[in-house]
């Protein structure tokens, strides 16, 4: 921890080799690194593009805003716990042709959506039992000549699938299905251990159903 003299005068360079390996960060990390802050060096920090706030009390420094899978750190970090999942990793998987323009994800808080500059971070709320079924994907972030490597959690394309049908309850009749274009042969491939055991351990037959039917719709058994 900083004495308060220090922190108050402390210069953008001197905040920037402390914070920069976040590359994303929140007032609890500078809280962590330095103890505090004065909040009008953020202020003045952000006027001059130093930095660019992403919600509130969240920021990312601005020279990594166009950085290649900036998102994922992103929706990761500014709604924890949260893994990838839905569209986004549906789209991303080639289960759906369609292209999905904002991060979705699911999260154990409430159900919300984020307007940021880098992009639409939108989350489902789902219950503890059934976080889970992701893993960490490894992002590399060049920085200054040096590559980050940084992990976020995806959900495998199973767990996306379940999560899909469990939170949006899409219609099963054959039309209903064949709307949504789900790629058949991704749907034989998929484990269908793991599908069905999301859909038990979520204690919804609908579920159940909804999935029998979709994989039966596209002759997967």
């Amino acid at each position: 921890m900083r004495n308060s003299l220090y922190i108050c005068n402390m210069t953008f360079n001197e905040f920037h080799n402390s914070m920069i390996s976040l590359v994303v960060f929140s007032y609890d990390d500078i809280n962590t690194i330095f103890g505090g802050i004065d909040r009008r060096r953020i202020y003045e920090w952000r006027n001059k593009g130093y930095i660019t706030q992403l919600i509130k009390g969240y920021y990312i420094f601005s020279e990594f805003l166009e950085t290649e899978s900036i998102g994922l750190l992103i929706s990761n970090k500014i709604n924890s716990p949260s893994y990838l999942s839905l569209e986004y990793v549906m789209s991303t998987g080639g289960l759906i042709p369609e292209s999905v323009y904002s991060y979705t994800a699911v999260t154990t808080k409430k159900t919300t959506v984020y307007d940021t500059m880098p992009g639409t971070f939108v989350y489902r709320s789902i219950k503890p039992d059934l976080f889970l079924g992701y893993s960490l994907y490894n992002i590399k972030i060049n920085l200054s000549g040096r590559v980050l490597d940084r992990y976020v959690k995806v959900a495998c394309l199973e767990k996306a699938f379940f999560d899909f049908l469990y939170l949006n309850r899409p219609g099963v009749k054959n039309r209903e299905i064949d709307d949504y274009r789900f790629e058949s042969g991704l749907l034989k491939r998929m484990d269908k251990n793991k599908l069905f055991g999301y859909a038990e351990l979520s204690g919804n037959d609908a579920v159940t159903r909804r999935l029998d039917k979709i994989l039966k719709h596209h002759a997967v058994y």
